[in-house]
């Protein structure tokens, strides 16, 4: 090991040359990308945005009736749905609160995440495959666990579930 004379840095042979290598390597990429992927992506993600708010109203508008309807959840302790769901309570809970805006904002984000995050993938791998939905659904899965309040690793199974779910659902859309 030796120190660099100007930084000060400790340098294992030649890494910090390395270094300055992929950084080049990946500006490189980056400019090759160009601002119409990005572009594209973010006008994908608020396209889906405005739609998912509005299913997500009419999503809560139709679980206020039936809740009503039949006295579900009025009847269930905060104490009872905590020991049920375990470290998943925020998400579940968000998703239950009715009158709170919480439903839509949760629609909005998973598919303005799983679209926007799609998006950049297809243009980076260069075709629509189950892989570049799958990263899009694990991306949609962690930003909700995020957004929801829930910490530790549920964040991450989360994730996967949503991967899982997203691969399914692109599997099943090329059957039909």
């Amino acid at each position: 090991m030796t120190r660099d004379a100007k930084s000060g840095h400790l340098a294992v042979g030649n890494q910090k040359h390395d270094f300055h290598i992929t950084c080049e390597r990946f500006k490189n990429w980056l400019a090759k990308q160009g601002l119409p992927t990005f572009k594209e992506a973010a006008f994908a993600a608020y396209n889906a945005y405005g739609k998912s708010i509005f299913l997500g109203v009419f999503a809560e508008g139709c679980l206020k009736e039936v809740c009503l309807s039949f006295s579900i959840l009025r009847t269930m302790p905060h104490s009872k749905l905590s020991s049920l769901c375990g470290g998943y309570t925020p998400l579940v809970e968000s998703f239950l609160r009715i009158g709170s805006m919480e439903m839509p904002r949760n629609f909005a984000i998973m598919k303005g995440c799983n679209e926007g995050i799609f998006c950049v993938m297809k243009n980076i791998r260069g075709k629509e495959d189950v892989q570049a939905s799958m990263v899009a659904g694990f991306g949609c899965g962690v930003v909700l666990s995020l957004v929801t309040g829930m910490r530790g690793p549920e964040i991450m199974s989360v994730g996967a579930i949503f991967a899982l779910y997203n691969g399914g659902l692109f599997k099943v859309g090329l059957k039909i």
